[in-house]
């Protein structure tokens, strides 16, 4: 501010030319610095921010000004005018002093908030001196209502910036966040920021985040992911301010958005400071306590041989520095690290499922970590063991999980280099039956150990086999052979499963045209894809390319996805379904139960079929009303599992496509499938 104030006073000069012509106004304007008695923990000495008051003299009330103007006690008006002048650039910690102003002068555009007739000391029907000052502003600038009045304060910010509510509702945005986020103003309103407007797996974090942020008052930041109105997702580093009112009231929040395309948004090795950790910590376990199905786990990472390892190395804080930087790029950007003290590197990992999960973590870090690192002139290799904490485990207090998870490492560290161990030994066992399963199936695929079977699937009213689904197998040297619901579920929480279904789609594609070469080009594929398969970039277009490689056509692969995928994962199926439509590859919800989607919400995907789960074929009145839906709009009905005789007429008593199970074709390998196909065909 110029120490004259000489531009603060020709913004008050061009409020007061701008009065009406019945105004009485001929006080000097006083310019307060700042204003901290105002807005206190709001504006301060970083912030170009001064309260403008002007003051009428008090003078007594005569005839011709009675009925004009309130007449207070003591015969005289004594009134003042109040409002904050703000020189760009606008910062977010100001932001509730706006709000709380009478009024704001942004560079000499004026805002009033829309409260200001229900001040108590006002007369009906008086004139405010607010309006007394300023009203001549109403024609150039416009006076909005309670969110435009904030879209309009928030305009002054070039980042992207959202507003709501203590309950995550969102009051509005600026243009920058419009632009980023897809939605309209009004589309905006109807959302919540903890939920619409955050992948699912950010979700978590955003709400423990707003509950730190009302809890402590502190400025938050986190990594996320904006979800946009098309369903695409934005990675954002995001500063979230909570705004008070005069009486230190939660007034409203703001979140300040900074799109970057690394997933941390930030190179530092802290992604998290001590206190961001322990706050969230503290909620996830409250979290935890209040929510059954919501589950967490806390990671403490060492050095192996660490009191040989660190007396090597010259400069710890240059190593230790690269060490969290590795670290950090292997974890999600709602996981949440921080150094607690000077060797052991804290995680927490929000909204894990189970052990299995958290295990992956620390075995994409050791990997990471397990490159060397150049000192200098010279090279280090070191390796990493873990200690594991999942919550809930009856946990009340954030210390008992930092003491447990320290004495888990303790055993890891002793045990030998790059050891995983959880404190529950239970869950530990089950960590251990994972990592064998997941090392034996890689050996399995350089050993030719995995395999396809295939089940013939039948067109009910001709009897013909139409088409087959594909089933993964392991041809265990000890057990035996295993189905692949042994073994899939470990497999789908590693990246072995990436490479188990493109070898499968690979071999599965391949009999699929020695199968047409018997039964014809109509003869069709179902194949099975794990969720992360499905959702992976890329997945579509190596599907096609393997297809037209084996000079099939697309038509003939269909894709069996489940059920509850499409409630929880909708909007992101919605663009991907989109993709395999566009391919041409055909798609099939499998064991649906309507449990998870109703039918009514069927026509949003562009679906070929349902597989009927067991219920819903015992059912004579649903597979009636099944039956008409689906000739109604195209779908065919595919009944899995089938046994018996009896429940084979059923079906073909009440109007379903296919069927597959023992009463109709066993499940066989290739050779004994085309074995079958061509007594079939003959």
């Amino acid at each position: 501010m110029p120490d004259e104030g000489e531009e603060d006073w020709e913004c008050l000069g061009q409020a007061r030319s701008h009065q009406r012509d019945d105004t009485i106004f001929d006080a000097e304007g006083e310019v307060v610095p700042l204003a901290p008695d105002l807005f206190p923990n709001e504006a301060g000495g970083a912030f170009t921010v001064c309260v403008v008051r002007a003051e009428p003299p008090s003078q007594p009330v005569t005839d011709d000004l009675a009925g004009q103007t309130p007449v207070r006690s003591g015969g005289h008006r004594s009134a003042m005018v109040s409002f904050t002048l703000v020189r760009p650039p606008l910062q977010p910690e100001v932001l509730g002093a706006l709000m709380t102003s009478p009024a704001v002068i942004i560079d000499a555009d004026v805002y009033l908030r829309p409260d200001l007739s229900s001040e108590t000391d006002r007369h009906a029907g008086a004139p405010t001196l607010a309006d007394s000052v300023l009203d001549g502003f109403v024609e150039y600038h416009r006076l909005a209502q309670k969110n435009v009045f904030m879209e309009e304060i928030l305009s002054h910010l070039e980042t992207p910036v959202l507003a709501g509510y203590a309950d995550g509702r969102v009051l509005g945005g600026n243009e920058a966040f419009l632009n980023l986020c897809g939605y309209s103003r009004y589309d905006l309103a109807t959302r919540n920021w903890t939920v619409d407007l955050a992948s699912l797996d950010f979700q978590a974090l955003q709400e423990n985040v707003l509950a730190s942020l009302l809890e402590t008052g502190r400025t938050q930041e986190l990594d996320t992911e904006l979800q946009t109105s098309g369903g695409k997702f934005v990675p954002c580093h995001v500063r979230v301010y909570l705004h008070k009112d005069e009486k230190g009231h939660p007034l409203f929040f703001s979140a300040h958005y900074h799109p970057t395309t690394d997933s941390l948004g930030s190179d530092s090795p802290k992604a998290g400071s001590d206190h961001t950790f322990s706050d969230s910590l503290q909620y996830a376990l409250k979290r935890s306590i209040r929510h059954p199905d919501y589950a967490f786990a806390l990671l403490v990472m060492g050095i192996d041989n660490a009191e040989q390892v660190l007396p090597q190395i010259e400069d710890q804080k240059a190593f230790f520095e690269m060490l969290a930087k590795r670290t950090v790029k292997c974890l999600r950007t709602l996981d949440i690290p921080a150094y607690l003290d000077s060797e052991q590197f804290f995680i927490l990992l929000d909204n894990v499922p189970d052990v299995i999960g958290a295990v992956r973590v620390a075995q994409r870090i050791q990997e990471e970590t397990a490159r060397a690192f150049k000192l200098g002139q010279s090279e280090l290799r070191v390796t990493c063991s873990f200690g594991v904490v999942m919550a809930p485990r009856n946990y009340t207090d954030e210390k008992d999980m930092l003491k447990d998870a320290t004495a888990a490492l303790g055993r890891a560290l002793q045990r030998g280099e790059r050891q995983i161990v959880i404190f529950d030994d239970r869950q530990n066992n089950e960590a251990v039956q994972f990592l064998r399963i997941e090392s034996g199936l890689r050996n399995a695929l350089l050993e030719n150990e995995v395999c396809m079977h295939y089940q013939p699937i039948v067109h009910l009213q001709t009897g013909t086999i139409r088409g087959v689904e594909a089933y993964m197998r392991w041809n265990h040297k000890r057990k035996g052979l295993l189905r692949a619901e042994w073994f899939l579920p470990f497999a789908e929480h590693s990246d072995v499963v990436f490479e188990l279904e493109a070898w499968a789609v690979r071999k599965s594609c391949a009999a699929l045209k020695r199968f047409q070469q018997i039964m014809g080009e109509g003869f069709f594929l179902g194949l099975n894809v794990s969720l992360r398969n499905a959702l992976r970039l890329g997945f579509i277009e190596e599907l096609t390319e393997v297809v037209f490689e084996n000079a099939l056509c697309p038509e003939a692969i269909v894709l069996e996805v489940r059920e509850e995928w499409l409630k929880y994962f909708g909007e992101r199926f919605s663009s991907i379904f989109a993709e395999v439509d566009k391919a041409g590859v055909g798609i099939v919800v499998d064991h649906f139960d309507a449990t998870h989607i109703s039918l009514a919400d069927l026509h949003h995907f562009p679906l070929r079929g349902l597989k009927l789960n067991a219920s819903l074929q015992n059912d004579p009145g649903v597979l009636a009303s099944l039956s008409s839906i689906a000739g109604s709009t195209g779908l065919i009905l595919i009944a899995p599992g089938v046994e018996d005789a009896t429940r084979l007429c059923s079906l073909q008593e009440h109007g379903c496509t296919y069927a597959q199970g023992n009463a109709l074709a066993p499940t066989m390998d290739e050779e004994a499938l085309m074995e079958y196909l061509a007594e079939e065909r003959g």
